[in-house]
């Protein structure tokens, strides 16, 4: 992040929160625990080029690269063309700007880079639920691709989040390292488990009815 963004961001943040320049993570200056309620107050402050996520008690800033954001740009585009023919199957479907309040424990707000709720689950919110700018729900589908900057580790965590809090199944694509790693859980729905392939060419979902997904360019 240049020097400017982060003054630019100080001087938002500033007298409530504090910047780690170097993690990127909003923490409250009284060390009080980020709430939910903190991370909306910021998500209407900063500018919408900010894309933010909750966890583990702290907002952080997720920068996106321009590779990234053009293999996100060919995988949102395949998603939604199975979202548009299939729209009595679907509720809800988005980008990394589409956030969710997972419903976990501990306040966890996340935007996969593509994400599915099928219509069966959305419709169980109420109406109130389901206009919130961060529903609260798990998409029943996910797929996160790692950028540069991010471990695989800290992709792998990110992904045990979304299966907690009952996320159906759930992608993370390594563009560098040209792999696919397919999370769901095992046939008693009680364990997350997950496999790994190298260089795939496509992927079939399991839960999106007849949803390829194609890797050309993506992986």
């Amino acid at each position: 992040m240049s020097e400017f963004i982060s003054e630019e961001l100080e001087t938002i943040l500033s007298p409530h929160y504090k910047l780690n320049r170097d993690k990127l993570e909003v923490t409250r200056v009284d060390c009080v625990q980020v709430t939910f309620e903190d991370f909306k107050e910021l998500a209407k402050t900063l500018p919408s080029s900010y894309k933010l996520e909750l966890a583990n008690n702290k907002i952080v800033i997720m920068p996106v690269g321009a590779r990234t954001g053009q293999k996100e740009a060919l995988l949102i585009a395949r998603v939604v063309a199975w979202c548009e023919n299939n729209p009595n199957l679907v509720g809800l479907y988005g980008s990394s700007q589409t956030c969710y309040n997972l419903p976990l424990t501990n306040p966890i707000v996340r935007g996969p880079d593509a994400s599915v709720v099928l219509a069966p689950r959305w419709n169980t919110l109420s109406a109130n639920n389901q206009a919130e700018a961060f529903p609260p729900v798990a998409p029943n589908f996910i797929v996160e691709i790692c950028s540069d900057n991010d471990s695989w580790n800290y992709c792998h965590n990110k992904m045990l989040d979304y299966m907690n809090s009952g996320v159906d199944e759930g992608i993370l694509i390594d563009s560098i390292n040209q792999t696919l790693t397919w999370y769901r859980t095992d046939t008693n729905g009680t364990n997350i488990v997950w496999s790994s392939q190298n260089n795939p060419h496509s992927f079939r979902s399991q839960i999106l009815n007849g949803f390829t997904l194609d890797l050309h360019n993506i992986i």
